[in-house]
């Protein structure tokens, strides 16, 4: 009887219920005239109703015990906390992961206690750090927010157990009037976020703060956002470079339409322009950003503007200083270090090709006593004027005009035989006659004059680069002893 489908027994149970109670019938009308079998059968027909209602309680308790144990294997199986309150919002039911989560009130649980009850003693138990120095007004609110969404159902509640554990309430009423809470661990969830909110704020000072400009580009290199550091190198403000291609800031200077795609793992010095024209040097490197969700390019940029004007400054000061270790601090023609080197090799370079080389020793006449007759600023100055005079009688070869010391120059003369070095060599006779720079102090002519001594080679890789000026000195020599103011080359002086 037990195995009986329950709609099968409930029709038996009609069905002796009604031949119960027309026999009753029958035996009331009958009275004590009724036969005994009749009386029997009734007495048989009672003793099925009971036995068949007896039958139906049994299943319906079977089947009520049925379904509490797959609703508490269901309740325990969920992965968050369960609880169940009637419409006197008593405890009636809950999972192990409420005790779980509050192992401190195993014993309020297990009694059934109402909410509030569980709330008091959660929160003088310490289970609730939020209610700490505030309990009633605490639970005034929690009361009330239970209380109105009844009404109205509202968000999940959210509710710090403690430092490290975090718990989300969902809570649901019933038709009955009971209310259903979900309780789940989120804790590790609220660690995640509060992980990627500091990172986010470490990364929002670095970009803040950082000296260098950041710039964050969409797929088509448009700026998406800047930092205040990219404002201030290029002297727009956020609003107005917003949306705008980055050929406003690069392109226009480099030539070419530029795509953040081509940029990316390759860094690169540029040049670039501040918003009122000033150049600027610049240190880019751009990084591909690519999740799931969103696409970016974001720039890096070092402003070596300083460095490079300290870089180009230092060149030019290396420059003029190398060109002044070489160079005469009066005449800004050559000086005696610079002429020895350049005649090493323009020697070597004789010796190697076999081009002549030749030198002439220019000594100006009787200088001596026009500094004395003028004083040596003017002195100075007929100086200077008289390396003017040289280095455009040179020529192409005016950088080799050097001051060989006092009032003596020299003309080193590459690829010049001793016919092209006379040529020069006249030519800067000429040059200070008709310059007539006035020496009333001379004994020749009143004006400023030269002696010349010239002398022309081919190299020998035997001989030495001094014996060429040693044997224009000889013709120098000669030419002062003839007279001074002309010109004597070194095999007439020989």
């Amino acid at each position: 009887m037990l195995e009986l489908k329950p709609l099968l027994i409930r029709c038996l149970l009609a069905v002796a219920a009604t031949i119960s109670l027309v026999l009753v019938m029958v035996s009331l009308w009958l009275g004590p005239d009724m036969e005994p079998g009749l009386t029997t059968l009734a007495l048989l027909g009672s003793a099925t109703v009971v036995v068949l209602g007896a039958v139906a309680l049994r299943q319906a308790w079977l089947e009520t015990a049925s379904a509490k144990r797959t609703l508490e294997e269901a309740i325990e199986a969920l992965p968050a906390s369960v609880e169940i309150f009637d419409e006197n919002d008593r405890l009636v039911a809950f999972n192990r992961h409420l005790l779980e989560i509050y192992p401190h009130m195993e014993a309020e649980f297990k009694r059934g206690a109402r909410f509030e009850d569980l709330v008091r003693t959660s929160i003088a138990l310490g289970g609730v750090p939020a209610a700490v120095g505030c309990e009633e007004e605490w639970l005034a609110q929690r009361m009330a927010a239970r209380s109105a969404a009844r009404q109205h159902p509202s968000e999940p509640l959210l509710q710090n157990l403690h430092q490290d554990r975090w718990v989300r309430i969902h809570e649901r009423h019933t038709r009955a009037g009971g209310i259903i809470g979900v309780r789940m661990d989120i804790s590790d969830l609220i660690h995640e976020q509060q992980r990627l909110a500091a990172s986010k704020a470490h990364l929002q000072a670095f970009v803040l703060t950082t000296p260098n400009g950041v710039l964050t580009l969409d797929t088509d290199g448009h700026v998406l956002a800047l930092n205040p550091a990219a404002e201030a190198l290029f002297g727009f403000e956020a609003n107005e470079l917003t949306g705008s291609h980055i050929d406003l800031l690069f392109g226009i200077w480099m030539g070419a339409r530029l795509s953040p795609q081509a940029l990316v793992g390759r860094p690169q010095e540029l040049t670039a322009r501040h918003r009122d024209g000033q150049e600027l040097t610049l240190h880019l490197s751009v990084a591909e950003v690519k999740t799931a969700t969103t696409h970016r390019f974001v720039c890096i940029i070092t402003d070596l503007s300083e460095r490079k004007r300290q870089e180009v400054a230092l060149q030019e000061a290396n420059t003029q200083l190398a060109k002044q270790s070489v160079t005469d601090g009066l005449t800004g023609v050559g000086n005696r270090r610079y002429f020895d080197r350049l005649l090493q090799q323009e020697w070597q370079r004789s010796a190697r090709h076999g081009h002549s080389l030749a030198c002439i020793m220019v000594d100006i006449d009787h200088f001596k006593l026009y500094n004395d007759r003028y004083g040596h600023v003017a002195g100075d100055e007929a100086l200077i004027r008289v390396a003017e005079l040289l280095r455009a009688c040179a020529g192409r070869g005016g950088e080799a005009v050097c001051r060989y010391g006092g009032e003596e120059f020299v003309l080193l003369l590459a690829d010049c035989d001793l016919v092209g070095a006379q040529v020069v060599a006249q030519r800067c006779l000429d040059s200070i006659r008709l310059a007539a720079i006035e020496h009333d102090a001379s004994p020749l002519r009143r004006r400023l004059s030269f002696s010349l001594g010239l002398a022309a080679c081919v190299a020998d890789g035997q001989g030495v680069a001094v014996s060429l000026v040693e044997r224009a000195d000889a013709a120098l020599y000669a030419a002062k002893q003839s007279g001074r103011a002309r010109l004597v080359c070194s095999e007439q002086a020989a």
